[in-house]
């Protein structure tokens, strides 16, 4: 073999096993919102007032059910359940859950959760393709709230979140590829 021919073997090699962590699958996951990110989220919700807000202002800042989707609605009945514990005092909920409470049927919520997640395969290609290791970096956000009106006026709200995820999964199956081999075989025989 010439020469030649054996360094291009070689470069063509090299390119292909550089190029190889880009055959890795990846992942986009998000529930989509009016929200181009969790700080423009958190943003709008601060804007509700309690006592002011209004059920179509509500609505105008991008918290609705129907046009923008991913949104439960709760009746009277779930807002209790939510919130009232057995071990806690029905005084020690705020005014506005106690409101609610009062109002029943006039009460009612809207509960949201938007999240946006990219995950990527990260790692040696061969590790991963030969099963004798996984690796995932999952990067994004999400936010949780729940709006509690009475009479079409918002009389109570809570949020949660993470506005910053980022996680590193690791898989490692010292067998590779014959790691689990016996799960498949007694599924087969089923």
């Amino acid at each position: 073999m010439s020469r030649g021919l054996r360094s291009l073997g070689v470069v063509v090699a090299s390119i292909f096993l550089s190029a190889c962590g880009s055959l890795l699958p990846s992942e986009h996951d998000e529930t989509i919102s009016p929200f181009g990110d969790y700080t423009d989220t958190e943003i709008r919700y601060s804007q509700a007032v309690p006592g002011k807000t209004s059920r179509a202002e509500l609505f105008s800042l991008g918290f609705d059910p129907l046009a923008q989707g991913n949104g439960r609605m709760l009746s009277f009945v779930d807002i209790r359940l939510m919130f009232v514990q057995p071990n806690i005092p029905i005084d020690y909920l705020p005014d506005g859950l106690i409101k609610c409470l009062e109002a029943k049927d006039r009460c009612i919520g809207y509960a949201f959760e938007f999240s946006k997640t990219d995950t990527q395969r990260v790692g040696s290609f061969w590790a991963d393709v030969l099963n004798f290791s996984k690796q995932r970096e999952v990067k994004g956000w999400s936010f949780r709230t729940v709006f509690v009106l009475v009479d079409d006026v918002l009389v109570h709200k809570v949020s949660n979140g993470e506005p910053n995820i980022r996680k590193v999964l690791v898989k490692k199956n010292p067998l590779g590829p014959i790691q689990g081999a016996g799960e498949f075989f007694s599924d087969q025989l089923k």
